[in-house]
């Protein structure tokens, strides 16, 4: 399913409708009525075969309580397919928002940047290196406090001959960099479903992929989409606009800790290292049967007890590698 399915039920004189897509690992759903604003979410799974029965599920679920399937909806997708991405993204902006200029990048072909409050606290830098004569392009921002023309263009010397990349199928990529560019050690390739570099903007969303450079030690090296997805837009989500800030490290874990205000988890999940902390803090003082699993980046896990004797400042090294 990678377009939307559309459902609807009259009902008491109003028209109710539902719609839903799968996109690899994601559903999205859409939902409102004739009478009230509409609404959205998406659901993120651990595999294609699981989002496969979800979205199953949700329309048989839809389908037992009276809605029928009617014809799709418009995908502007399709309506903005030859567009350059460039020219969809500016009209996005609607006619009353501040122009957006996209600037070439000296050096660089089919580089453009755009700025946007630059001497604002939280303003940032944009770019775009365009790709299939600009109907799709990589992108990437940097806030403007972190911004070094020097540094993004060792990162642009770095990208820009492997523009495809992110297109070639997989979710992602994580790749070594020659060499530093500025503290980082690794870039990471994000495709346009995993990285939403567009996703408010649904007739370029499909065509934009991410790219960003990060430290090794914070995406995993056998990472499944799922767990990256969490990293760069979960909780504990990467500030990886921000060029100039310490390394984040991955941090994975599975517990029962009792008692606790964490609920156990069976399976490796992604927390925070504030997360690892509060878990320690109250492991001595847990039932024996207590346990913390805790997996590194490179896969390898230390396993904790109540009457583990390990600093915090410890298990913070082994999470850096």
């Amino acid at each position: 399913m990678t377009t939307w399915r559309r459902f609807e039920r009259q009902e008491a004189g109003r028209l109710d409708y539902w719609e839903i897509r799968r996109e690899g690992i994601r559903c999205f759903l859409r939902w409102g009525s004739d009478r009230t604003p509409g609404k959205a979410s998406t659901m993120t799974l651990d595999d294609e075969e699981q989002a496969r029965r979800h979205a199953a599920r949700k329309v048989n679920d839809r389908l037992r309580k009276g809605f029928a399937e009617v014809d799709p909806p418009h995908d502007p997708a399709e309506a903005e397919a030859g567009t350059p991405v460039l020219d969809v993204l500016a009209r996005a902006a609607g006619p009353y928002a501040p122009e957006i200029r996209y600037v070439p990048v000296d050096g660089f072909d089919d580089v453009y940047r755009c700025e946007h409050s630059p001497d604002h606290p939280m303003g940032f830098y944009e770019y775009y290196v365009l790709r299939d004569q600009g109907r799709g392009a990589v992108r990437f921002a940097v806030r403007a406090a972190g911004h070094r023309d020097e540094t993004v263009a060792a990162f642009l010397e770095f990208l820009s001959p492997r523009r495809d990349l992110a297109f070639d199928g997989r979710s992602h990529h994580k790749v070594p960099l020659p060499g530093p560019v500025g503290s980082f050690d690794t870039a990471l390739f994000c495709s346009p479903a995993l990285g939403r570099a567009c996703a408010a903007t649904p007739g370029a969303a499909a065509r934009v992929a991410t790219a960003v450079p990060v430290f090794d030690c914070e995406i995993g090296d056998d990472d499944p989409e799922v767990l990256v997805d969490a990293r760069i837009h979960g909780h504990a989500a990467l500030p990886y606009a921000d060029w100039g800030r310490s390394p984040y490290p991955a941090v994975d874990l599975r517990f029962d800790v009792q008692p606790s205000y964490y609920r156990p988890a069976k399976k490796f999940m992604v927390y925070r290292p504030a997360d690892v902390r509060k878990l320690m803090d109250v492991l001595p003082g847990a039932s024996p049967q207590s346990w913390l699993e805790v997996r590194n980046f490179r896969g390898e896990t230390t396993r904790l007890q109540p009457d583990t004797t390990v600093s915090f400042a410890e298990v913070s090294s082994f999470l850096a590698g």
